[in-house]
């Protein structure tokens, strides 16, 4: 303990630093939208607000025309539990920061007794440990989805190394309660699989418990996502919206013949830095010292060289399946005939790169510490820090918090992107409960903001929901999707966030009162038809310090 005293307090301390703007400005706190308040921060806390167990055939009245809840991750699930006890922002806050917290001592743990054994005083893999737990986690409420990664790698590793104490299957059993199962599951028990399949080839070694463990890990994460299983396999009333995709329409901007397929995929994965899910910040520290240290390993034949190679042909098989399931077209259009592969996306092995660069750059720093003993250290502490400093530069939360002190609003916080007062006045304005007519959001007004603030939606951004309504909703924009191809590509061919343009000769107002609609919200004027136009303005909702400017319409008979 006393070895590890110094990357204890390093990381409590560094959690703690990054917890302090949080502290201060609470609501004025900057949060990223894409993928976070804009879609799981108001599912979670819209299902909280009916009860943390809820029945099978329970709907979410809120959205669309009633989304069941079991297109929602279930509630075994951390991050959604946890809104059932705290306040919304509390709630997102200690998601955050404990997922820092365990990513700081998972990465810590893994490098440490797997990577670099020599790190006595557990310096460097502190140093190494802090980069990556601070990497831009733009998916916060994915929790353990990135950040817990090396600590469930370093748990299979102590079993595969005889090691059965409680506290391994303690962690195998919370960690898929933690993750994402459909981002990362499937993906990253795939490759600890393949360690198990090495052994077996290379050293005739069946570790039957660390099989066991890799089975008994999948079985936790099934029983997770049981409200999946239920409604995609059991309930026939349901039919998802993602049967419909088409993964060619989705991509008809991007087609690329084959070899500029793959060499997309690796200038994003390799020589860039990654998704925007998945950011490994890699690009400007981590990928030349790795490439320096490989070819020295190579060179002077060091034990590190294995290894490396290994983790050079994984991201490179990451980035050139990437490259070619999401740019070479007979390999879309065969997808698209294959109702599994269309509905899952085998490509997401992307989502253990922050992981695997993270060892990388441990490796890489370990060659040149024991290949140059007199300065190594010195250059070590550079590239770390350096590292660090890079990280930080793109996590949106630490970054624009403190950025908005100097420039007000350089980018929405919490309280402006939710606009509780603005939507509590429309409210108001109405008159009449919530629950008695349906909206629909025009424009560049966040899709699910509405539905966060009470209002029961016909459109909106969901992983899932019924192909019927997604249809109607596609009859409804049809003029628009034949005129524009991007709007085709966003609303019919993917079909999660459902958008409605805010010119009235694009949308049909006739479907949309099929729908239930009575009122619009929307970020512009509405341009009408024309004369015979049955939108009527009702008022402008407009504040001093909003970033909104919301327009109310009502449908008229």
């Amino acid at each position: 303990m006393k070895k590890n005293k110094f990357a204890i307090i390093l990381g409590f301390l560094a959690v703690f630093l990054y917890t302090v703007p949080y502290l201060i400005f609470r609501q004025d706190s900057a949060i990223s939208a894409w993928d976070n308040l804009d879609s799981y921060f108001v599912w979670y806390r819209t299902i909280a607000k009916y009860g943390w167990f809820l029945p099978l055939n329970f709907v979410i009245p809120e959205f669309m025309d009633g989304l069941p809840r079991n297109v929602f991750h279930s509630e075994f699930i951390f991050q959604v539990a946890i809104f059932n006890f705290l306040t919304p922002l509390k709630a997102y806050i200690v998601v955050d920061v404990l997922g820092r917290l365990i990513g700081f001592f998972g990465a810590y743990l893994l490098l440490k007794d797997y990577i670099l054994k020599n790190d006595e005083k557990g310096y460097v893999s502190s140093g190494l440990a802090l980069c990556f737990a601070f990497i831009p986690n733009y998916l916060t409420l994915t929790f353990l989805t990135l950040l817990g990664q090396p600590l469930w790698l370093w748990t299979f590793l102590n079993i595969r190394g005889g090691n059965y104490k409680y506290y391994n299957w303690v962690i195998l059993t919370l960690i898929p309660c933690c993750v994402n199962f459909e981002l990362v599951t499937p993906f990253f028990l795939t490759f600890v699989g393949c360690i198990w399949l090495y052994d077996l080839i290379t050293k005739r070694k069946l570790n039957p418990v660390f099989l066991g463990s890799i089975f008994y890990c999948a079985f936790i994460s099934l029983i997770t996502i049981y409200r999946f299983i239920y409604i995609s396999f059991f309930d026939k009333n349901f039919v998802s919206h993602r049967k419909d995709w088409s993964l060619v329409g989705i991509q008809t901007l991007a087609l690329q013949p084959f070899w500029d397929s793959v060499c997309s995929g690796i200038k994003k994965h390799i020589y860039n830095n990654g998704e925007s899910c998945s950011y490994a910040m890699n690009k400007l520290i981590m990928l030349p010292v790795f490439l320096f240290s490989t070819i020295y390993a190579l060179v002077k034949k060091l034990e590190e060289r294995k290894l490396m190679l290994f983790l050079w042909g994984f991201m490179f098989f990451v980035a050139i399946l990437y490259g070619i399931m999401f740019h070479y077209t007979p390999v879309l259009r065969f997808i698209d005939n294959v109702e599994v592969l269309k509905q899952f996306q085998v490509s997401r092995f992307y989502f253990l790169m922050p992981m695997i660069w993270i060892i990388a750059f441990a490796l890489a720093l370990k060659v040149i510490l024991k290949s140059f003993p007199k300065f190594g250290k010195y250059f070590i502490f550079v590239f770390i820090v350096a590292q660090f400093i890079y990280a930080m530069s793109a996590n949106h939360y630490f970054k624009y918090t403190i950025m908005n002190i100097f420039k007000p609003q350089t980018s929405a916080s919490y309280r402006q992107y939710l606009a509780e007062k603005q939507f509590e006045d429309i409210k108001n304005y109405i008159g009449r409960p919530q629950s008695e007519y349906k909206v629909a959001v025009l424009g560049l007004l966040p899709l699910n903001g509405a539905s966060y603030n009470g209002f029961h939606c016909i459109n909106g951004y969901f992983n899932m929901f019924s192909l019927p309504y997604k249809r109607k909703l596609n009859e409804m924009n049809a003029n628009l999707l034949e005129k524009n191809i991007a709007y085709k590509m966003l609303l019919k061919y993917w079909g999660h966030q459902q958008m409605i343009y805010w010119d009235e000769h694009y949308f049909d107002t006739n479907v949309m009162k099929e729908l239930g609609t009575e009122y619009l919200l929307s970020d512009r004027p509405v341009i009408p038809l024309d004369k015979n136009s049955k939108v009527k303005y009702l008022k402008t909702f407009n504040y001093p310090n909003s970033i909104y400017t919301i327009y109310l319409y009502e449908l008229i008979k």
